[in-house]
């Protein structure tokens, strides 16, 4: 019996390869892997990095004139990769990135005067 290797066992979910996300997880750290279903129930993957200080004061200063231009450059600065439909179709972009900026919100902080 012949032994076939295929190049698919490296492939995980959003088209992306092992090899690609080390060098994400290896550059920035954090990667954070979204999930979204499109019309057809079709499951979607779209991986981002954490905003840095100067993307968040971009996305700042966007959203002051429109929450969709900010919505468009956390999306530019922070997607890594994943599957293309989701960079092809507004919708799936527009839900994917405002579930991101959830995310990303700054945390409760508790506050003590002592």
């Amino acid at each position: 019996m012949e032994k076939t290797s295929t190049k698919t066992a490296d492939i995980l979910d959003g088209d992306i390869t092992q090899a690609q996300l080390n060098q994400w997880k290896y550059k920035h750290k954090k990667v954070v892997k979204l999930t979204i279903e499109d019309d057809d129930q079709t499951t979607l993957f779209a991986y981002f990095k954490k905003p840095d200080m100067s993307i968040r004061s971009a996305v700042l200063q966007a959203s002051k004139m429109d929450e969709f231009k900010a919505l468009e450059v956390l999306f530019k600065n922070c997607y890594l990769g994943g599957d293309g439909k989701i960079e092809q179709e507004d919708d799936l972009r527009l839900n994917i990135t405002t579930a991101f900026s959830d995310h990303i919100q700054p945390k409760p902080v508790k506050v003590e005067i002592l």
